[in-house]
């Protein structure tokens, strides 16, 4: 062990001997698995528990430098295996906590969106059940207890809705604040501060279209406010009337002889205003983009730093503080050496109000969820459209850039990455023990390893739901070009996702030709 590991391996110890600090860790651990992580690369053998304070002592003494818990509540963790059916951890399962993780690079933007998902869920009823936490590097975890929840949603136990109704309430919020807050005049107008569109363009470092998502005021779609409209001329072979059609028809029927008549020649094309999906005139709203919550890669048994908790990076506290407070937080709050338990806590579960959380539930399973997965949307919404398996893997070779690039190793983004590639996997006709295997190699290349916990959890996740769906289209602007591995070649330009690419390759893949060797008789 080199000198700097000995001194912060030290350092860690002297935090974690705290007794305060021991008994709130494991006061916020009842019912939850709990597992001790070292630096950053792997977790103890699951499942495990936390019952004494000194428990965390033995762990951090044999290496153990964070700790972390699952969303659900279990009647007994220990029962829990990675061999168990959706419906034996239903059986588990006693209850879920709603977490959600805003993890953004720009730390000034990451504490407006925490702040906006406060006051959003305030808005929809949760005014004194929520609380808030940092990561303890460029985040926040913003929770919601069980106790707050409603006891049934449309008639089936709340406990047996993980994780859908934390997806469906995440994407619900985002819609809620995006409806909310829009450009006028290139400013965005918040509560208490507005920002022009070049100071965020200069504060992310991000592209225009990256930051404004323009749509539909009337179907909320994405607006392309001109699309080109062509005129075509018709000539009929039998009575020769010539008439002109506006669209893409190439057949039409002749409305004086009723023969069917072929396009003959383009006559025009002429620009039409208005909106793709409805033909609304209406102006397009210009809605603020970047309102993210990862949840989409929650599976059951996702865990997350506990309170308390030291981040590996940074050696900081991964604390709570009072949810109005968020624009005044720094992070030198969380220095170690002069921290102090405050009377905030993260999941308040014993001042929960009982039911507070059910208008929230209400409007999020409401709220047209399922049709906003399997729309086709610019600007960063998902594609979820289900497709069926193929009956032979797709080769490596014929997959696109951004696959390609991505199998070898990445610095940011790997999470999203795995949910890409289970579903382009699948997509392209590999069997999920395949993408398992794929996934562990890949896994090998990344210059930080992926936790096996979230390498093998969505694989798992998957395997349950037994829904093969199409990854993330590529003009999402959260995946490919966030991980710096669009690299487009000449096919990608007529294609809009990676699994399109990959088939249309195989469809069109020449096989080499069989040469005819010709029987030669024998020399005598």
């Amino acid at each position: 062990m080199s000198d700097e590991s000995f001194k912060r391996r030290s350092e860690f110890l002297l935090y974690y001997k705290r007794k305060d600090i021991r008994n709130s860790i494991v006061e916020s651990s009842k019912d939850l698995e709990v597992v001790p992580n070292f630096d950053n690369n792997f977790f103890s053998k699951r499942p495990d528990i936390l019952s004494y304070p000194d428990e965390i002592i033995d762990a951090v003494k044999k290496g153990a430098t964070s700790f972390h818990a699952s969303e659900e509540r279990w009647s007994n963790p220990m029962d829990l295996s990675p061999t168990l059916k959706k419906g034996e951890l239903d059986a588990l399962r006693i209850g879920w906590d709603l977490v959600l993780d805003i993890d953004i690079p720009c730390w000034e933007l990451s504490k407006l969106i925490a702040k906006l998902i406060i006051n959003a869920l305030r808005d929809n009823g949760v005014k004194k059940s929520v609380g808030i936490k940092f990561s303890g590097n460029k985040g926040f975890h913003i929770g919601v207890p069980f106790e707050s929840f409603p006891e049934t949603i449309n008639g089936v136990p709340t406990k047996m809705l993980f994780p859908d109704t934390t997806r469906r309430v995440g994407a619900y919020l985002i819609n809620y604040i995006k409806e909310k807050y829009k450009f006028v005049d290139d400013k965005l107008v918040f509560d208490d501060r507005t920002y022009t569109l070049n100071e965020l363009i200069e504060l992310t470092g991000l592209k225009r279209e990256e930051i404004v998502e323009v749509v539909c005021p009337d179907c909320h779609k994405p607006r392309n406010e001109k699309r080109t409209i062509p005129k075509h001329v018709f000539i009929c072979s039998n009575c020769q009337k010539n008439f002109e059609v506006v669209g893409e028809e190439k057949y039409v029927t002749c409305d004086k002889c009723k023969s069917l008549v072929t396009q003959k020649e383009l006559v025009s094309k002429k620009r039409k205003e208005g909106c793709l999906g409805c033909n609304s005139k209406k102006n397009p709203e210009n809605r603020f983009a970047l309102i993210e919550i990862d949840t989409v890669l929650i599976s059951s048994r996702h865990l997350y730093r506990t309170v308390y908790s030291l981040h590996e990076k940074t050696g900081l506290v991964s604390a709570p503080f009072n949810p109005d407070k968020v624009d005044k937080f720094k992070k030198s709050f969380c220095t170690p050496s002069n921290f102090k338990i405050g009377k905030y806590k993260f999941l308040d579960r014993e001042n929960a109000v009982v039911g507070e959380a059910t208008p929230l539930f209400i409007k999020a399973y409401d709220y047209n969820y399922v049709e906003e997965k399997q729309e086709e949307k610019k600007g960063g919404a998902m594609r979820f459209e289900e497709v069926e398996r193929l009956e032979h893997e797709i080769p490596f070779e014929l997959f696109p850039p951004c696959i390609r690039l991505g199998l070898n190793g990445l610095e940011d983004g790997k999470k999203r990455f795995v949910f890409t590639l289970i579903n382009f996997l699948s997509s392209t006709g590999y069997d999920y023990d395949r993408i398992e295997e794929i996934l562990v190699e890949w896994n090998k290349k990344n210059p930080e390893a992926l936790r096996e916990v979230n390498l093998l959890g969505q694989i798992r996740y998957a395997k349950q739901q037994q829904k093969r769906v199409l990854p993330p289209n590529c003009d999402n602007k959260m995946y490919y070009l966030d991980f710096g591995i669009c690299k487009p070649d000449n096919l990608c330009e007529k294609i809009k996702n990676p699994a399109q690419y990959a088939k249309r390759k195989a469809k069109h893949r020449k096989e080499p030709k069989k040469t005819k060797v010709k029987d030669e008789k024998p020399r005598v």
